[in-house]
C-alpha cells in the first residue's frame, strides 16, 4: 500500500514537471571558453538527468570493484555457514530418529568443516552423545575432550559440555564423578537449572547419598519439577535408606524428621518396624505397620506384620480379623490370618482361612485368564502353610499333597530333548555287585502310611515357604514342653 502511494506521487510529479517544461519558453545555455551552446530548457534538463545517471553508475561501479575482495569473503562465509547449518540439521535429525552412527559421522564432518569454535563445540558434544549411543566409548571420550577445549572461552558452552559429560557418566555408572560435576553446576546456577537437578537425583540415588537425595526430592516435588509418582518413590527410597543405615542411637531422629505421609510409605514403615523390632519394641513395630497398612494395602506390609508378631500373636490376629471385615475377599489377608492362626495353634481357623484364600485365588485366576492357569508363588506359599498345618494334625497324605503342589510351583526340572541327550556314563570304575535296594522298596507307600508325630516335628516348615525366619520364642517353648 505504501509503495503504491509513493509511485502515484512520483507519477504525479513527473507529469506536472513535464507539463511545466512543455509550456515553458525558457532556454539553457552552456558556456565553454569562447563557445556558447544554447538549448531549450527541456533538452537541458534531460541532459542533466542523463549525466547524473551516468555519474551514479560510474561511482557504483568503482565502489563495487573496490569492495569486491570483502564482498567475496563475505559470500564465502555465508556459503560456509550455510553448509554448517545443513550438516547440523541433518545430524540432529538423524540423532532424533535413532540413527546414531550416521549422526556421529555428520557431526564429525561438521566439526572438521566448520571454522567457528562455538559450532565446533556443539558438533563435538552432539557427536559424543551419538558415539555413546553407538557404544563407541573411546571415540566419545575424545570428542568430549575436544568439546572441553573448544568451549573453554564460552561460559554457556562450557556448562553444556559439563552437563552432557555428567549425563554420559551416569549412563556408564561413574556416579561419583558425575555427582561432583553436577554439584558444581548446581551451585553455579543457584539451583535454578531443572535438568541439572534431575540428573542430581539420579546421581544421589546411584551413589546412595540418601541424606542429599531426600531434601532434593522434596524440593523438586514441591516445585512440580518432577513427576509426582517418581518423586514419591525417590522420597520413599531415600527415607528408608536413611533409617536402615543410621546408627542405633540416631535412626529415631531420622524417623521423627519425616512427615506423616512419608512415615506410611511401605518401605519406610518396614524399615522403621525392623529397627523397632531389633530394639525389642514389638508394640511400636506393629503400630507402624498398622498405620501404613491403613493407607496402603501393600502385601509386603502384611507379610512383615505377621512375621514379626512374636509374643503378640493374639493382638495382631484380632487386628487382622478387623481388617478382614472390611476386605473379606483379600487372599493376601486371608493367608496372613492363616499364618497367624498357625502360630497361635488355632488349627481349625487356620484351615478355614487358608482354604478360603486358595478358593479366591483360583476364582481370580480363572476370571482373568478365562482358563486354568499354573500355581502362582502366592498360592504356593498358601499350599505350603496348609501342608504344615496338616502335618501338625497328623494328616500325612494331605500334607504331602500340598507340599508337592508348592514345590512344583517354585521349582522346575530341566527337560532334555532329542538334540541334547547326555553321553553315556563311564561304568568302568563301578563295583561288580548291584546296589543294595532292600530299603528302597515301596518307599512312597511307607512314607504315606507313617504317622507323623507332632512332638518330633515341632519346628514349623511354613517359615521356609513364607520367606521368614523361625518363629521368635518358639525354641524356648519347645524346650519347655520337653
Amino acid at each position: 500500500m505504501r509503495t503504491g502511494l509513493k509511485l502515484l506521487v512520483l507519477l504525479a510529479l513527473a507529469v506536472g514537471f513535464a507539463l511545466i517544461i512543455k509550456d515553458s519558453s525558457g532556454y539553457f545555455m552552456l558556456v565553454t571558453g569562447d563557445e556558447r551552446r544554447t538549448v531549450s530548457l527541456t533538452t537541458g534538463v534531460f541532459l542533466l538527468i542523463i549525466a547524473f545517471v551516468f555519474v551514479y553508475l560510474l561511482v557504483r561501479l568503482i565502489a563495487t570493484l573496490s569492495n569486491s575482495p570483502t564482498s567475496f569473503k563475505q559470500w564465502r562465509v555465508r556459503r560456509h555457514t550455510s553448509k554448517d547449518v545443513t550438516l547440523l540439521e541433518k545430524g540432529w535429525l538423524e540423532l532424533i530418529e535413532g540413527r546414531a552412527d550416521s549422526a556421529e559421522k555428520d557431526f564429525t564432518r561438521l566439526f572438521n568443516h566448520s571454522h567457528n569454535p562455538s559450532r565446533q563445540a556443539i558438533a563435538s558434544l552432539a557427536a559424543a552423545k551419538a558415539a555413546h549411543m553407538s557404544g563407541h566409548h573411546e571415540q566419545r571420550d575424545k570428542l568430549l575432550l575436544l568439546a572441553e577445549n573448544k568451549s573453554r572461552h564460552f561460559p554457556r558452552l562450557a556448562e553444556a559440555t559439563a552437563t552432557v559429560k555428567a549425563e554420559l557418566l551416569l549412563d556408564q555408572g561413574e556416579s561419583r564423578q558425575a555427582q561432583a560435576l553436577l554439584e558444581a553446576l548446581d551451585t553455579a546456577n543457584g539451583s535454578n537449572q531443572e535438568h541439572i537437578q534431575k540428573l542430581l537425583l539420579r546421581a544421589y540415588k546411584q551413589t546412595g547419598s540418601n541424606e542429599k537425595l531426600l531434601p532434593l526430592a522434596r524440593i523438586m516435588l514441591k516445585k512440580g519439577r518432577v513427576d509426582r509418582f517418581e518423586a514419591l518413590r525417590l522420597i520413599e527410597h531415600a527415607a528408608a535408606g536413611r533409617i536402615n543405615h543410621a546408627a542405633p542411637e540416631e535412626w529415631q531422629y531420622v524417623w521423627k524428621s519425616l512427615s506423616g505421609d512419608e512415615k506410611t510409605m511401605p518401605l519406610v514403615a518396614m524399615a522403621a518396624a525392623a529397627r523397632f523390632e531389633a530394639g525389642g519394641d514389638n508394640k511400636n513395630a506393629g503400630k507402624v505397620l498398622e498405620e501404613a497398612w491403613a493407607v496402603t494395602k501393600d502385601a509386603r506390609l502384611l507379610k512383615m506384620y505377621v512375621q514379626t508378631a512374636g509374643g503378640a500373636v493374639q493382638e495382631r490376629l484380632a487386628m487382622a480379623q478387623g481388617w478382614l471385615k472390611k476386605d473379606g475377599n483379600n487372599p493376601e489377608l486371608l493367608t496372613a490370618l492363616g499364618y497367624l492362626c498357625l502360630k497361635g495353634q488355632l488349627w481349625g481357623q487356620a484351615e478355614r482361612y487358608l482354604t478360603r484364600s486358595l478358593a479366591i485365588r483360583s476364582e481370580m485366576a480363572a476370571t482373568e485368564a478365562g482358563q486354568e492357569v499354573g500355581v502362582s508363588r502366592e498360592e504356593a506359599q498358601t499350599h505350603a502353610l496348609l501342608g504344615t498345618l496338616y502335618d501338625r494334625l497328623g494328616r500325612a497324605q494331605d500334607a504331602i499333597k500340598h507340599w508337592r503342589i508348592a514345590s512344583a510351583a517354585t521349582s522346575a526340572l530341566p527337560v532334555l530333548n532329542n538334540d541334547s541327550i547326555l553321553p553315556a556314563a563311564d561304568t568302568t570304575e563301578d563295583p561288580d555287585g548291584p546296589p543294595d535296594r532292600k530299603k528302597l522298596d515301596n518307599l512312597d507307600d511307607r512314607l504315606m502310611s507313617t504317622k507323623v508325630s507332632a512332638d518330633a516335628n515341632d519346628d514349623y516348615q511354613a517359615d521356609e515357604y513364607f520367606d521368614t525366619a523361625p518363629i521368635p520364642g518358639y525354641e524356648a517353648e519347645k524346650q519347655g514342653r520337653k
